[in-house]
């Protein structure tokens, strides 16, 4: 369960139509506090055992990235619908597997890439598929923290890269896969570096050229080091032919050469605040695209249709340029 799954839980269990039946952890001091609380929820110390009980029609996995292949095939093969954290699985071999049996199984799958369900990038997308700001040419994509910010020896998964540590899985998938969202699968990586600043084992710093369908370039910078940020940060910058779009976790500003009538923005700068943008969401738990995303999982599964979220196979995407990414800058 862990930390996440404490977030997940809080969220998923106000759900209206939501039942929480049963949590695994292989911490027992964990699963003694829950119980305390939550006397008719069925603990588990093996997530096998909870996916083999019956009790349960979806399941939120939370595990280390390097668990995420068998838990998720177990479900699958269970007849269970998942949600699963990112970033999904360390293999796009894996990913694509999965995703291929989810499918095949008209399961319910999907992956916690929370971007998707920010009123922010959404009104993004919103505005790029209206094509207010013309072709899109170029791109600048940072994603920047104080994750690790001193030279003290990393532990726990954020020191494996199989475990899904180094700031390209931690931070970069999340962008990866927001743009994946905003202009489809990616065509081609044009190259990436790899800094340690202060990790001895996994990256710090991750920089790439990547580019999308009808040759619009997308510059990545993730730096979990980044010391100035006291919160992690997305700042977007679309650059097109009518105009610019900029977009934070914070709102987004609008540059426009003419004014746009159907849309109803002006010529100039037009700034829009976070809270100014509609949001379907009942609650803040960490933000409100948390309890979107989650919210969009169970909806499906008890509607019997597909998620409005990142399915496996988006996910899938996501992973095979991120070892693209990784095999361009071991190949220099």
């Amino acid at each position: 369960m862990g930390r996440m799954g404490l977030t997940h839980y809080s969220i998923i269990n106000t759900h209206p139509a939501v039942e929480m039946t049963a949590i695994a952890d292989t911490s027992s001091t964990m699963l003694n506090m829950i119980k305390k609380y939550l006397p008719n929820v069925k603990m588990f110390e093996d997530y096998k055992d909870l996916l083999r009980s019956g009790l349960v029609d979806a399941v939120i996995i939370c595990t280390p990235s390097i668990l995420h292949y068998e838990a998720c095939k177990l479900a699958g093969e269970l007849g269970i619908s998942v949600f699963c954290e990112k970033p999904f699985t360390t293999s796009t071999q894996q990913s694509v597997e999965l995703a291929d049996m989810f499918e095949q199984k008209g399961l319910v799958n999907q992956v916690g890439y929370v971007y998707r369900f920010d009123v922010v990038f959404n009104k993004v997308k919103e505005y790029l598929d209206a094509g207010l700001i013309g072709k899109v040419v170029h791109v600048n994509a940072d994603s920047l923290s104080a994750t690790v910010s001193s030279a003290k020896p990393a532990k726990g998964w954020r020191a494996k890269r199989e475990n899904g540590g180094g700031c390209t899985y931690e931070m970069g998938s999340h962008v990866f896969d927001l743009m994946d969202y905003l202009l489809g699968k990616p065509q081609k990586v044009y190259g990436s570096l790899l800094n340690n600043v202060y990790s001895e084992s996994v990256e710090d710093i991750c920089s790439a050229e990547v580019q999308y369908a009808g040759g619009t370039t997308c510059s990545f910078h993730i730096n979990w080091s980044d010391y100035t940020y006291r919160k992690p940060m997305l700042k977007l910058d679309f650059h097109g032919t009518k105009g610019k779009i900029q977009a934070d976790l914070y709102g987004l500003k609008v540059y426009l050469r003419e004014a746009n009538q159907s849309i109803g923005l002006p010529e100039g700068w037009t700034t829009t605040p976070m809270n100014m943008l509609p949001d379907p969401a009942p609650f803040y738990v960490r933000g409100t695209s948390f309890t979107n995303q989650l919210y969009a999982f169970a909806d499906a599964v008890l509607e019997g249709r597909k998620t409005t979220g990142c399915t496996f196979r988006a996910a899938s995407e996501t992973q095979e340029l991120i070892h693209t990414i990784f095999s361009n800058n071991e190949n220099k």
